[in-house]
């Protein structure tokens, strides 16, 4: 039987933090988007959501560090 490269966690986290990283490359895009037909509401939201996945991001590097650092990747 082969063994995995990484266990599910790892895998989990790596995924998600891809996940969050693409979306943070497109936000400005978004929040630009309601900019432009002024919609106000929009905006703050995209760029709430914005705030908040740049936080996930942050923390899943931080997950990853530390699980390198323990030797779990």
């Amino acid at each position: 039987m082969q063994k995995q490269c990484l266990d599910d966690c790892c895998y989990d986290t790596v995924n998600q933090l891809a996940h969050t990283l693409n979306f943070l490359g497109r936000a400005d895009h978004y929040i630009e988007d309601a900019n432009r037909i002024g919609d106000t509401e929009a905006v703050k939201v995209w760029k709430t959501i914005k705030t908040d996945r740049e936080k996930h991001a942050d923390m899943l590097k931080e997950l990853v560090k530390n699980e390198v650092r323990n030797n779990k990747f």
